[in-house]
């Protein structure tokens, strides 16, 4: 038997170098659209911000409602997150990026899905793991390494269950018979057009393949956490359910567009990966490093040093680093070339060419040497610069990489912090429940669970551990469909304000809702919020800013160019996807009528009458 909450330290290396490039992904993806979902020229100012959120949720992004504020807040989490993922300061960047990104929702919490809560989970569940023991900076600067890369406590079982609570409780919320008896979930996924692309539209109508695939599913997310929680042939078992978890995330990237969330997935579910796997990958992707070298480096120069060491760790080189003044002839020779030296086989090389010599007899990454070998004619000038400011890189490389004697270990307060963060992510798991199945479970626990959640309500806020894993449950989305913004300009033209043109809007549906409609996942997620009853005040803001932002670009231009926008409708066209083998139906329904100039003129509904004279007019009614 083994411990089941046993982690690899090299997978939690793993998981923090995906954490840290995933939330540089979604900043790069958030950022082009910041002036409208978080600044004041859009359609979600602070105040809204501020308004929605409970009384202990936090943001950064509130103290200002200056875009530029949220671009200085933005390149700071950017530099944040390669921070994380090259092990820089871990513990700090790790804080840093949780309260960023802690910060980043709250500001926007309408554009959020799964993932994203998901993604902040891992980086809270970092705080209280050593996840930067192996491949990292702070590992290479850190003189006594840990021995054994297997790694047990609160805090690792913690991160486990809550990686696997992801699907395990939505097996439990996936309580419609789509899931349990039909078997028709992925056929109603995959005709979810908003967010179908790739490969769904050439397999979903196959019911032989669709149904069992959806057994599959349902029952490899309630089984498969029971069997890597089992202590009996743990190593094999949970990678072997790790990688079968790993597949559906494929298939999400292959046939669904909901954002980064599968990528987050996966990354949450390498922690399950085996000692052993890790094993042979190292050997695998590190082979035998060459002939042994020595790198000399000026004992007067700490950055020196520990570029040595991180180029010796990074690229596993087979060297020796000593200072170049304990060899009277090279310490001369460093002193008279103004350059490191390396020593490999009888031969010296100097300055840009010792390092790709070197690189080009690592233990990895050899290939990063042809990179730099090409960039031989200006490498002399680089590595001379480097030297002449060598005294600034000393002193930012002591803030940031500073020679440690042993690696950090949680300690007691660590670990009963992570304790107590785990018992209330279970209990949120367990309130979150449909009733059916609370129902079967003791009349004091489900009394007990109800106290609990209430008393924690504001460690669940200040932390976001707040989870509800419902994604197509109780049963994938059946209502699709697809907007249609109707605009009529003081010129009488009728003009599509969804896409921001000035040719007339179509009611026909569009090929793929991305980016025929939206420019992404995160435009999809607002819209198809905020055309609900309970968001019907967001819809005004919306509707508000687009007329904002359209007129603005009148006054810009100029009427003659860009016609100003007297008013506009927003209509979804509602289409319900059929069971198999039967016509699906359309309903168009009217969200929101907007007079961009004058709001007393709302009932004039000036644009139905323009599509009314159109020719052919659409054929639309309002929803009552």
């Amino acid at each position: 038997m083994s411990n089941p909450f046993a982690i690899d330290l090299r997978a939690l290396a793993a998981l923090r170098i995906s954490v840290g490039l995933l939330i540089v992904a979604d900043l790069l993806i958030r950022w082009p659209d910041v002036g409208w979902f978080m600044s004041e020229m859009g359609a979600y100012p602070v105040a809204t911000s501020k308004a929605a959120a409970s009384e202990w949720r936090l943001s950064l992004y509130w103290l200002s409602d200056s875009l530029w504020w949220v671009h200085g807040l933005f390149i700071i989490n950017l530099v944040v997150g390669f921070m994380l993922m090259l092990g820089v300061r871990t513990r700090v960047m790790g804080w840093m990026a949780f309260v960023l990104l802690v910060s980043l929702h709250n500001r926007n919490p309408i554009l959020l899905n799964g993932g994203d809560n998901l993604l902040l989970l891992l980086t809270l569940w970092g705080l209280f793991l050593p996840w930067g023991s192996r491949f990292s900076v702070d590992a290479a600067m850190t003189a006594v390494k840990p021995a054994s890369n297997r790694y047990v406590s609160i805090s690792s079982a913690a991160l486990l269950l809550q990686v696997l609570s992801v699907y395990f409780f939505s097996a439990f919320l996936k309580t419609g018979a789509e899931w349990s008896t039909e078997g028709t979930a992925i056929y109603y996924a995959l005709h979810y057009d908003q967010v179908a692309h790739l490969l769904a539209p050439y397999w979903r109508d196959w019911h032989w393949l669709t149904v069992p695939l959806t057994h599959y599913v349902w029952w490899l997310e309630l089984v498969g956490p029971l069997v890597v929680l089992s202590p009996w042939f743990n190593a094999w078992a949970r990678g072997l359910v790790g990688v079968c978890l790993i597949t559906i995330e494929i298939g999400f990237l292959f046939n669904l567009n909901v954002g980064l969330f599968p990528l987050v997935s996966i990354a949450s579910l390498l922690i399950l990966i085996p000692s052993a796997v890790w094993d042979y990958l190292g050997r695998k992707l590190s082979p035998q490093p060459h002939l042994p070298m020595v790198m000399y480096y000026d004992e007067h120069c700490s950055f020196c040093h520990k570029t040595c060491v991180l180029l010796r760790a990074f690229f596993a080189l087979n060297a020796r680093i000593e200072p170049a003044q304990s060899t009277p002839e090279i310490g001369a020779l460093l002193e008279r070339e103004f350059s490191w030296v390396l020593l490999r086989d009888g031969h010296r090389y100097l300055r840009w060419e010792a390092l790709v010599v070197a690189i080009a007899n690592g233990g990895r990454c050899r290939w990063v040497a042809i990179l730099l070998r090409t960039l031989s004619p200006l490498g002399d000038r680089i590595y001379h610069w480097i030297g002449v400011n060598r005294a600034a890189f000393g002193r930012l490389t002591h803030v940031l990489m500073p020679w440690r004697s042993e690696g950090w270990r949680p300690g007691f307060g660590a670990q009963t912090t992570a304790l107590v963060l785990a018992m209330i992510v279970f209990v949120d798991n367990v309130a979150g429940l449909p009733a059916g199945t609370r129902e079967v479970l003791p009349a004091g626990l489900v009394s007990a669970v109800g106290v609990v959640t209430q008393a924690s309500m504001p460690i669940q806020d200040i932390f976001r551990t707040d989870q509800h894993w419902n994604m197509f449950a109780p049963y994938p989305q059946k209502n699709d469909g697809w907007f249609l913004m109707v605009g009529l300009t003081t010129s009488g033209e009728l003009v599509d304000v969804l896409r921001r043109s000035l040719s007339q809007p179509t009611a026909e549906k569009p090929k793929r809702f991305i980016p025929d409609q939206v420019k992404n996942y995160r435009w999809r997620k607002y819209l198809s919020r905020i055309k609900r009853t309970r968001y019907q005040h967001e819809l005004g803001r919306f509707a508000a800013a687009a007329c904002g932002n359209w007129n603005a670009k009148w006054e810009e231009k100029g009427e003659l160019i860009w016609p100003a926008l007297e008013a506009f409708n927003i209509y979804y066209i509602k289409e319900r996807t059929p069971p198999m083998g039967v016509m699906g139906v359309l309903e168009p329904v009217l969200l929101w009528r907007e007079h961009c100039l004058d709001g007393s003129r709302l009932g004039e509904d000036a644009v139905s009458l323009a599509m009314i004279a159109a020719d052919p007019p659409p054929k639309i009614k309002e929803n009552r």
